[in-house]
């Protein structure tokens, strides 16, 4: 059956994700791939689109595309029982110290970019996850808004705070760095192609599974990385955990806990961002594939590309691990970039065959599913998963009245009643009867003074029943309209 033949509360397993190019890329980036678990929270009042949940968070999804996705139904989803926080590493995980003064590790030859050179970063994350208020917290007012070149996408750049050699441009909030949306191509033109000296990557803590997938994707493009761990003090504060230093270490990469709004951890994420960015301190890992799941398959086919496309990727300006995994995906965009002849394309489509039949996902899933089975390693060996906190339980609460099948309707038709009642009989109606007050008065005034001056009576008319009244009518809407779109 298909995923749109679930009821709410049912839960399964998907066993194949159908559409084509684009819209299938983006099922699989959002982490619906064959295998993943999947329980469908509820419908939308009218019935579509639908709500499931799905490695740790929520997805809505249209029931056309839902009709895409075949399931296998399953009684309930057994969560895996995860051990107490203190015995799932070692007692004392060791500070990798990756972005710190003194510790240059094996990507980074330490030696700093010449005096004077402007640190540029792209600030990167998924939506939602605090991305504008980090950078307002690291600019200040120091900030530029406009649009990229060619593209009604919001640009904002910005000079850090304490450091006049440095730009940060917030790029928009995205998934994935595939081909999706116009935002996702902007972001991942602005990292291939302006080259940036280094990469902030927000992540949501409390959302890691979902954050994460992106991060992998950063990764491989082999730029000086930070992971800024936002949120923390939500996660914290509803009982959960992080193991900061192990995080690190499976990463590769310095990972800084924030909370953007508090401004906690904003100075130490400088600190780590300008030494990576000044040393050049690229990422320790970017091959996440297990030699030893499924036989290997993906991580022979993964090195097979690298292998087959390096000169291209080094003459495309492209990361080559970066390329080898899109390729994989079929992103035609690297494609056409890596200008492989006839043989070359050949032997690569032979390569992914094989994956194919070997691995038993074709080759986009298969990424996917990689990457997934990645992130769920550093969940399971770093992070303490918090409670649902008491403002999930609000919302959640006011959703069966709100969001409910026979309930919203009429609680829409109420809340719209309530508004124009308050707009237009009470609070609209009382501000514009003080402003209509406040022009009368004026009016009178102006009057007595135009009469003893003896103003010529055309310009006298001109400026109390022209001016006055005219515009004066018009200003008296100006209480309604504010408070309409208040509301």
């Amino acid at each position: 059956m298909t995923l749109k033949d679930l009821q709410a509360g049912q839960s399964a397993i998907v066993t194949s994700v159908g559409g084509e190019g684009h819209l299938r890329q983006h099922f699989l980036d959002m982490g619906v791939i064959p295998g993943a678990a999947l329980t469908v929270i509820k419908f939308a009042p009218m019935g579509d689109p639908m709500e499931i949940r799905i490695h740790g968070y929520e997805l809505t999804l249209r029931l056309a595309d839902a009709e895409q996705i075949e399931v296998d139904p399953v009684d309930k989803i057994e969560e895996k029982k995860k051990p107490a926080y203190r015995s799932m590493r070692q007692p004392e995980s060791h500070h990798p110290g990756l972005g710190e003064t003194g510790k240059f590790h094996a990507k980074g030859d330490g030696n700093p970019l010449p005096e004077g050179t402007t640190l540029t970063y792209a600030l990167v994350g998924n939506q939602n996850c605090g991305k504008t208020t980090l950078f307002n917290a690291l600019t200040g007012s120091n900030q530029h808004v406009g649009n990229f070149p060619g593209v009604t996408v919001d640009r904002k750049d910005g000079v850090i705070r304490g450091y006049q050699n440095t730009l940060i441009t917030d790029l928009p909030g995205i998934y994935s760095m595939s081909p999706y949306t116009s935002e996702e191509i902007v972001s991942r033109e602005f990292v291939l192609e302006t080259k940036p000296k280094a990469i902030i990557n927000i992540v949501d803590a409390t959302n890691i599974e979902r954050n994460m997938y992106l991060t992998m994707q950063l990764l491989e493009m082999d730029t000086p990385m930070v992971v800024a761990l936002n949120m923390m003090d939500e996660l914290t504060g509803n009982g959960g955990s992080i193991d900061i230093n192990a995080m690190e270490h499976m990463l590769g990469v310095p990972v800084i806990p924030i909370s953007a709004i508090k401004k906690q951890g904003i100075d130490e994420l400088v600190d780590h961002a300008i030494h990576i960015a000044q040393y050049q301190e690229k990422p320790l890992k970017q091959d996440f594939c297990d030699m030893n799941d499924h036989g290997g398959a993906l991580h022979r086919c993964l090195h097979a590309v690298i292998h087959l496309i390096q000169d291209h990727a080094e003459a495309a300006g492209i990361p080559v691990r970066f390329a080898a995994s899109k390729l994989i995906e079929g992103d035609e965009l690297i494609l056409e970039q890596m200008n492989l002849d006839e043989n070359e394309r050949d032997l690569l489509e032979h390569i992914l065959i094989q994956l194919e039949r070997e691995r038993g996902l074709d080759r986009s899933a298969a990424i996917a599913d990689m990457r997934f089975s990645f992130i769920q390693k550093v969940i399971e060996n770093t992070v303490v998963k918090p409670a649902e906190s008491k403002e999930h339980k609000r919302s959640e609460s006011l959703d069966k009245i709100l969001t409910g099948k026979y309930t919203a309707i009429p609680s829409f038709i109420a809340i719209m009643l309530i508004v124009f009642i308050l707009t237009f009989n009470v609070i609209g109606a009382w501000l514009q009867g003080l402003l209509e007050s406040g022009i009368g008065a004026l009016t009178e005034i102006v009057d007595g003074a135009l009469t003893a001056g003896n103003v010529n009576a055309a310009i006298h008319g001109l400026i109390i029943d022209g001016i006055f009244t005219g515009v004066g009518s018009v200003l008296s809407f100006v209480p309604i309209i504010v408070t309409l779109f208040l509301f």
